[in-house]
């Protein structure tokens, strides 16, 4: 899946997650504490040997935080299609159920922007029932902007320098400092182009004091996003996937979550933005 070639819950939630960096949850405030050591999710493998990269570890984070602060504005200019696809997979790898919900973000006359339906296929998912309209089936979704108002509640250590397909990036582990019920924070790892300085991935999840955060119904926690690169500027996401086991009785049924967004395109109005050719990293996991 190449960010720059490939192309929630709403228009509105995307934009509250990048400015605001979490979702809100309905939680009584119990009070700081520290985050836990550890997490679930895979971490790139630490190399042989870390060398130092060109620029100092803090100003690539505050030239990164930069770049999401543009983001986070401009991600507002843009409607967008977003396409989820939930699966139920069997012992063969392969999807035995599955749903698929397809949205256009538009921009109404009065300036208000709506989740307008596009295809929705029936549902042949035989271990949870999704309702039209669920308002917080995606809320899990770790679409944020790591902007510079964020980053005095992370801590962001310097992790290394790896391949991510045809670039090179910079990876940082990212956690927060503290972490209270009402507040969901991120916490994970982002990979950063050592050439633009733009984070190009992610993999993480929402974390409060109380545990990961998941929607009421399904079990999707950590997620693991590719962005793309919109215009000359921009990086969007463009690819996220999760793998979850759902716990029914005695039943482990595994299930896939995949979204895609593509169709970028201004809300002055135009052909969706094309993605340069060059600088392609993929994802080696996606179908």
């Amino acid at each position: 899946m190449s960010l720059r070639s490939i192309r929630d819950a709403g228009f509105c939630a995307i934009v509250m997650l990048l400015a605001a960096g979490a979702p809100v949850l309905r939680a009584q405030d119990t009070g700081p504490m520290e985050p836990p050591a550890s997490t679930r999710f895979p971490t790139p493998p630490p190399p042989a040997k870390v060398e130092p990269p060109s620029l100092p570890p803090e100003e690539i984070i505050r030239r990164f935080a930069a770049k999401e602060d543009e983001m986070a504005r401009a991600i507002t200019d843009y409607t967008f299609q977003r396409s989820v696809r939930i699966e139920e997979i069997g012992e063969n790898g392969k999807a035995t159920g599955q749903l698929e919900i397809v949205t256009q973000q538009i921009l109404t006359a009065d300036g208000k922007t709506l989740e307008k339906p596009v295809r929705r296929t029936p549902s042949t998912l035989k271990s949870v029932d999704l309702q039209r309209g669920d308002p917080d089936l995606f809320v899990a979704t770790p679409l944020f902007a790591l902007t510079t108002s964020q980053l005095p509640k992370y801590n962001i250590t310097f992790g290394g320098k790896q391949p991510l397909d045809e670039l090179t990036a910079y990876y940082f582990t990212v956690k927060p400092r503290v972490l209270d019920r009402m507040h969901p924070y991120f916490s994970g790892v982002v990979w950063v182009d050592v050439e633009d300085l733009v984070i190009v991935k992610t993999i993480g999840k929402w974390v409060t004091e109380i545990g990961d955060v998941t929607s009421a119904t399904l079990p999707f926690s950590v997620f693991e996003t590719y962005r793309q690169q919109v215009g000359k500027n921009l990086w969007f996401p463009a690819y996220s996937r999760a793998d979850e086991t759902l716990q029914i009785g005695s039943a482990s049924v595994p299930m896939r979550m995949t979204i895609r967004w593509t169709d970028f395109t201004p809300l002055a109005g135009g052909s969706p933005a094309e993605a340069p050719a060059d600088k392609t990293p993929t994802s080696k996991t996606s179908p």
